[in-house]
């Protein structure tokens, strides 16, 4: 168990108090979509009240509108709001103005979500988004992009919600910021945090917990830019109870710890820090510091009695603790609050916890009856899946219970055997009654689990007919790829055959050369059951054999040695080594030898830590005598695909040129 920080201000509170009105209508909502700030709307009633006497009055006004919606959202959207919203939007419609029209509709969209319309929120998006058409409004754009993203994440569409934050960040990252005034900058960085949040949270609900610690440094560093205490206490705090659900129990214990004394520093809500304490005490109950950790229960327990949700979490952090401490009734106790208030408020992760709590803390004092009820009803509020385990613990906490039942019977036999008879008949049908309804328990999860498994046989067999469609479609891609670059390859022969100029025909023989090569990967790739890489040790000899026939040289003339480790590389790393092998063998056959007698051409490929090297080599007349000038095109092309690939690039006169690359950038399939 670990529990989020769910008690922060509104976002621009804690950043410009003078800019609260405006900065709060578009950023503070979001703030508090992420991080669930609760705050009790009921004190500032007399606002509400206020601001319907102006609206009756009829005195409003588009200053007015800005500072009336900036306000409805530093309350938190109540209920009594709605009717506000639509008249401010009535009288923005009636003046014809798009951007107050706009943030009327977006500020119904916050409104329906606070208030758990999600379908409701979504069409005010809708229409706040169509009045944007045509407009250059990208701190708004940004704003209702990243609200609609809350309110799919909570419907369960995790995808879209995701390319939507991810669409506000492109938004803002587009912005031009010499462009904006201080407040907005503000704004953008504000807007910024709060996706970095957002991003977080979401990888640390699909246990991608790098990539969650990961954006939780970025929105903490971002909050001490802003010089943000309060909120940077909140993200420590978040993070902390990240490493606690990681069980890095060491570190959670400082970062917390560090969010606390943050809390404390800027005088944060009491509710806030009892938060921050109850993950503090939670670790220490992991790490069996269970002296510590019930200290800090028995002191936050009252910081929370107007909060069902936080009195829930604490009574059974401290019921678990006390069963680690064989402090059974106490245990009981305290989990059996927690229960009736998950009962209440129809917390059905909290109502399976307390229900195992109970289970075990009965167990542990041999009330199987009493342990045997809250195990069903532990198994219940669990998935329809069938679990075994949770069956056998089952069948073992009946198994005692019926074990020192009989113990107990033949007690009362040697007192009284009328009594005894009747407490057998009584137990068999006690038994009976429990295995019926025991066995048609397990039929329904038996059959539940036949249904599940139908149905997952009959999704996969569609996900390897779509499987199977693709690799096909990919395969005739390649094939007609291939073709094509073949046919270029033609064009290319036919039309250097046609010109007289021979320094020009051979210019674009080398370019036939260049686009056979590349050819020639598409051809393995249709070839091979490995649609996305090559394997470079077939692929780099049949590219040398071709460059050797293309030229009319035969291996008796210049020997050519191959010496390339098996791996199969991606698309994107052997192309360009590809056309870089080409360079340089048509290089050596043109240039290196004065005669052929013993010439030699080695090409070697292999891995070495985290550099792949490719070395071509020659005994010819070496590299000063063999290259051309700078600016040559296949110098300059190798020289561009080595910056492809992160390649250093080396010449060295040894016993003729031997040219290195040691690529960094490469993908190994």
């Amino acid at each position: 168990m670990h529990y989020n920080d769910n008690t922060n201000p509104p976002f621009i509170n804690c950043i410009k108090n003078n800019f609260i009105f405006i900065f709060s209508k578009q950023v503070s909502i979001l703030f508090f979509i992420l991080f669930s700030y609760n705050s009790s709307a009921q004190r500032y009633n007399y606002k509400l009240d206020s601001i319907k006497n102006e609206i009756k009055n009829n005195e409003l006004n588009i200053k007015k509108s800005k500072k009336i919606i900036g306000l409805i959202g530093t309350l938190n959207y109540p209920k009594d709001s709605k009717s506000i919203l639509n008249k401010m939007l009535q009288y923005a419609k009636k003046e014809g103005n798009p951007k107050q029209i706009i943030d009327c509709y977006y500020a119904l969209s916050n409104y329906h979500f606070f208030n758990a319309k999600l379908d409701s929120s979504l069409l005010a998006i809708n229409k706040a988004e169509f009045y944007l058409k045509n407009t250059e409004y990208p701190l708004v754009e940004a704003s209702i992009k990243m609200t609609k993203a809350a309110v799919l994440k909570k419907k369960g569409n995790l995808i879209s919600a995701n390319n939507y934050y991810l669409e506000s960040l492109k938004i803002l990252e587009q912005i031009d910021t010499l462009t904006l005034t201080k407040l907005e900058k503000i704004k953008r960085k504000g807007k910024k945090l709060v996706l970095y949040n957002s991003f977080a949270i979401s990888n640390k609900n699909t246990d991608n917990f790098k990539e969650a610690n990961f954006y939780y440094n970025k929105a903490y560093e971002m909050a001490l830019e802003l010089n943000n205490i309060r909120v940077a206490s909140i993200i420590l705090s978040n993070q902390g109870d990240l490493l606690l659900k990681t069980k890095q129990y060491q570190k959670a214990l400082k970062i917390l710890s560090k969010s606390k004394k943050l809390k404390q520093k800027i005088n944060h809500a009491e509710e806030s820090i009892a938060i921050t304490d109850l993950n503090i005490a939670l670790v220490h109950k992991a790490l069996k510091e269970n002296d510590i950790a019930l200290q800090i229960f028995n002191r936050i327990l009252p910081i929370f009695k107007n909060n069902q949700t936080k009195l829930m979490y604490t009574f059974t952090g401290r019921g678990e603790l006390f069963i680690q401490k064989k402090k059974y009734k106490k245990a009981i106790y305290d989990c059996t609050k927690a229960s009736n208030i998950a009962n209440d408020i129809k917390d059905i992760e909290y109502q399976k916890i307390t229900a195992k709590c109970l289970s075990d803390a009965y167990s542990a004092t041999n009330n199987y009856n009493k342990a045997y009820y809250y195990q069903t009803k532990y198994i219940q509020f669990k998935d329809s899946i069938f679990n075994s385990n949770n069956v056998k613990k089952i069948t073992q906490i009946k198994m005692q219970y019926d074990f020192d039942r009989q113990n107990d019977l033949q007690k009362i036999e040697i007192k009284n055997k009328a009594k005894e008879n009747k407490f057998i008949i009584r137990s068999l049908l006690l038994g009976l009654i429990s295995l019926v309804i025991l066995s048609a328990l397990l039929y329904r999860l038996y059959t539940n689990r036949i249904n599940n498994n139908k149905i997952l046989e009959k999704k996969n067999k569609q996900i390897n007919k779509a499987l199977n469609d693709y690799e096909i479609l990919l395969k005739e891609t390649h094939h007609r790829v291939k073709n094509s670059l073949q046919m270029i390859s033609s064009l290319l022969y036919l039309q250097s055959e046609n010109m007289e100029d021979k320094k020009a025909s051979e210019s674009v023989k080398d370019g036939q050369v260049r686009v056979k090569s590349m050819a020639l990967i598409h051809q393995k790739l249709y070839q091979k059951d490995n649609l996305t890489g090559v394997e470079v040790s077939d692929y780099i000899n049949d590219l040398a054999k071709g460059i050797f026939q293309s030229h009319n040289i035969n291996n008796r003339d210049i020997k050519l040695e191959i010496e390339v480790e098996k791996m199969i590389l991606d698309i994107d790393t052997i192309t360009p080594i590809g056309i870089i092998i080409n360079e340089l063998i048509v290089n050596a056959l043109k240039h290196a030898f004065t005669n052929t007698k013993n010439a030699l051409i080695r090409i070697m490929l292999y891995k070495k830590e985290d550099l792949l090297i490719l070395q071509v080599a020659d005994n010819g007349i070496g590299f000063e005598q063999t290259t051309k000038k700078e600016k040559s095109f296949g110098l300059k092309l190798i020289k561009s695909l080595s910056r492809k690939l992160k390649a250093s690039l080396s010449f060295i006169n040894k016993n003729g040129t031997l040219v290195e690359l040691k690529i960094k950038r490469f993908s190994i399939k």
